[in-house]
């Protein structure tokens, strides 16, 4: 089956130049190691699949890596580190340990790419050959060996990976398989957790279409809201969305700097862990503290899926993050179940906005009617409205909010 590698390509095309280091975990008749080699990038082997098929059996699998990772002076700073699939076939102990392996030859802002299953689990990692310009012929090799599909949740791999914060994800784009999901993460970016690289692979990320979210919709209070985002080319704008499943180069292009947090999906991963609504929240948002103030802040339908007092929590941290006279969007749809997660909003290039809907949960909604929800965000005023029909035909009204005592 061929699969080609549209992260590979954008990291070769527009990320990597001549003196990048790269760390391959991969074998090396990959082929790849040849395309970076001619742009005169020192490349290091370390090859995986030898480390699996030597300790199918071993009991300690983290001290038997270390053995296997070859020791590197610390003054070698790697820029793009290369997974290939085989992230998919350890546990997320293990991976945490590979990263702390590596840490020391990490910098901020090295790139590491990986692949990760969502179809039919595979027995084991596949072999990858390059055919030409970034196309791979994948299969499953009789020497390669058999090894469980660990079947990791992008948040907990996200988690997994430590420093590493999600940058890019891309999947079913024309000559892609379609059981792959392309990541690319950023080690250390601090104030660029989330940002989205201009230019960069955000085009191919999208995994709905126009006919599935319906026509696109005109949201007022959107173009409201992100009016003098849009006129700056110094803005910065916070997407609360998720990072995958949307295109957001058309919204990366419309302002100075876009940072994209997938809020809704941090704050779920800590919910699992145990911790109550509140504490999750923070915890959630603690890993973009560092994040500059912005011009705008794209809540979408995300605070209606929590508590009032999770709401007010949230909009808080929300505000915290708000410059002076910067405007905070949201959308609020009134139903008796929420639906099982929230609509994920794909901004258009002529502004308008695609919507995917999901079917409704279990849970009951929060939130009965405007007053109530504006009463949770005691920190908020309302500056400006909007309202309209989704797709599905639920009526939605937009709030346009600011800092109380700049309103």
């Amino acid at each position: 089956m061929q699969h080609h590698s549209f992260g590979l390509a954008a990291l070769s095309r527009e990320i990597i130049q001549p003196g990048f280091r790269i760390l391959d975990l991969g074998s090396l008749a990959v082929g790849t190691t040849q395309a970076f080699l001619q742009m005169n990038c020192p490349c290091y082997i370390e090859d995986l699949i030898e480390f699996f098929a030597e300790n199918q059996q071993n009991p300690d699998l983290k001290g038997a890596l270390q053995d296997h990772l070859v020791a590197k002076p610390s003054r070698i700073k790697f820029d793009v580190v290369l997974c290939w699939d085989l992230l998919n076939f350890m546990s997320t102990e293990l991976i945490e340990h590979l990263i702390e392996l590596l840490q020391p030859n990490l910098k901020p802002g090295t790139l590491l790419h990986a692949m990760i299953y969502t179809g039919t689990a595979p027995q084991g990692p596949a072999r990858f050959r390059l055919l030409q310009d970034f196309t791979y012929e994948t299969a499953e090799a009789p020497h390669y060996p058999r090894i469980p599909c660990q079947r990791h949740s992008t948040v907990a791999l996200t988690q997994s990976l430590g420093r590493f914060s999600l940058s890019n994800s891309l999947l079913q784009r024309q000559g892609m398989r379609k059981d792959l999901i392309e990541h690319i993460f950023e080690f250390d970016g601090n104030d660029s957790r989330g940002k989205v690289r201009p230019g960069g692979a955000s085009d191919v990320s999208t995994y709905f279409t126009a006919a599935e979210a319906g026509e696109a919709l005109s949201l007022s209070g959107l173009s409201t809201a992100m009016g003098a985002a849009r006129r700056s080319p110094i803005s910065r704008v916070m997407d609360c969305g998720p990072r995958s499943g949307r295109n957001v180069d058309a919204l990366q292009k419309q302002v100075g700097e876009l940072f994209v947090l997938d809020m809704h999906a941090a704050i779920q991963w800590h919910k699992q862990r145990g911790e109550d609504g509140c504490s999750a929240t923070r915890a959630a948002f603690g890993k973009f503290s560092g994040l500059a103030e912005c011009d705008a802040i794209l809540a979408w339908d995300i605070i209606g899926f929590y508590s009032p007092d999770e709401a007010s929590v949230l909009s808080e941290l929300l505000v915290s993050k708000l410059k002076a006279g910067g405007l905070l969007h949201m959308v609020f749809c009134k139903r008796e179940r929420l639906p099982q997660k929230p609509a994920v909003f794909e901004v258009q290039v002529d502004e308008r906005v695609l919507v995917k809907e999901f079917p409704p949960g279990e849970e009951r909604a929060h939130f009965n009617n405007l007053a109530e929800i504006i009463r949770a965000l005691p920190r908020l005023q309302l500056v400006g409205q909007g309202h309209g029909k989704l797709p599905s035909g639920a009526f939605y009204h937009e709030f346009i909010l600011k800092k109380f005592s700049e309103a």
